[in-house]
């Protein structure tokens, strides 16, 4: 009886795949039309499952029109089956890219030998929640008019974050942090000056650069450098400023090596960063988790490590970047996952250059339309 049953194919779709699905099915376009109700009957009475996470929702739901608001909603109502990424809540709201990094993060402690596919492997089997696209959504409509103004501001930090990011205003990223580590910190008014010209460079990469929809881009560089100046005064006194920043990164003396860079310190800081707020919730003793679970042990952090390296850089850094980046980690879990052009392309470099990244990825693919998507699917199929 079991060889009768097939295992469901678990599909993520891109947003704006979603989007154009929502769009199609009305389009005056007979063909375009029928793309469209093929790929929802696909999705409605054939093997493939719809996957989605709370950053679909995030971007769905973020639009000044609620008609167009609601005929997305209602394509993803008229689905029977779909799978949400889990959450720890229980309370059936789509899980996020913090979710799914929980759950690698829980996979990968107990055993530090654990390779990142090991993890991966340990997570798959309850990542995903079955429900119906009625309930997926239900919790966003009760709660709309209170999610979406929270999904505008969670938006608009994406195109700051985005922007101070793809910077590179300092210029020594690639010098070695152990030419730092012995320094000694500058006058007051050398700080001054050597933090208004980083504020400068700043400012002039996020003036060209940063997403057309950041209202102020010098407010965004003013604020960030406004940390950074008082970070830079917290050092006043300190025997030694090198240590004690490495101390606010988490990074401990003993894991510098003479190649260390100061790009590669900061990914460390990024990434405990992210696991210190994860351990707010899962617990578990912050020193041996730190010195255990690595980035290059989870596979979310792979993908995230990939696609900063490798997604071609465009001329206008856009906060949906990093929606993207966490769409893109469901590459892991799904059999098939859709992504827009660009991450696509730098996936596909990456997999080239980094033998983990392939270790951790099942099939990806782009799709310009819905007529693509399907033709996609079907040669999966094959």
């Amino acid at each position: 009886m079991t060889g009768l049953l097939k295992r469901p194919r678990f599909v993520a779709l891109d947003s704006s795949h979603l989007v154009n699905l929502a769009r199609e099915l009305r389009a005056p376009d007979a063909a375009t039309r029928a793309a469209a109700l093929s790929l929802m009957e696909a999705l409605t009475t054939g093997n493939d499952i719809l996957v989605l996470s709370f950053h679909h929702f995030q971007e769905l739901l973020v639009y000044g029109d609620a008609r167009v608001v609601a005929e997305r909603v209602g394509v993803l109502e008229a689905l029977p089956l779909v799978a949400l990424v889990a959450n720890r809540r229980g309370d059936g709201v789509a899980g996020s890219i913090l979710e799914l990094q929980m759950a690698e993060v829980l996979a990968a402690f107990p055993n530090p030998k654990a390779t990142p596919r090991m993890v991966r492997d340990a997570v798959a089997s309850g990542i995903f929640r079955l429900t119906s696209g009625t309930e997926a959504v239900r919790v966003f409509q009760r709660e709309l008019p209170l999610l979406q103004p929270e999904f505008v501001r969670m938006a608009a930090r994406s195109r700051e974050i985005v922007a101070i990011a793809q910077s590179d205003f300092t210029g020594v990223g690639h010098r070695k942090i152990s030419e730092f580590l012995n320094g000694k910190l500058r006058t007051p008014l050398d700080i001054q000056r050597h933090i208004a010209r980083l504020g400068a460079a700043l400012e002039a990469e996020i003036l060209q650069h940063g997403d057309k929809n950041i209202p102020d881009k010098s407010a965004v560089s003013a604020a960030f450098m406004v940390d950074i100046a008082k970070r830079g005064r917290a050092l006043e006194g300190s025997d030694n400023p090198g240590l004690q920043i490495l101390a606010w990164c988490e990074v401990d003396r003993d894991e510098i090596t003479p190649d260390t860079t100061i790009d590669e310190v900061s990914d460390w800081a990024a990434f405990r960063t992210k696991l210190r707020q994860m351990n707010g919730v899962l617990n578990l003793p912050w020193q041996e988790l730190k010195r255990s679970v690595s980035e290059r042990r989870i596979p979310s952090s792979i993908i995230d490590r990939a696609l900063k390296r490798f997604r071609p850089r465009s001329a206008e850094w856009k906060g949906s970047d990093l929606i993207d980046t966490h769409l893109a980690c469901l590459a892991s879990y799904c059999d098939i996952t859709f992504m827009d052009k660009r991450t696509h392309e730098g996936m596909q470099v990456a997999r080239k250059k980094m033998k983990d990244l392939d270790s951790v990825l099942r099939r990806v693919e782009k799709a310009k339309n819905t007529r693509v998507l399907l033709e996609r699917l079907a040669l999966a199929r094959s």
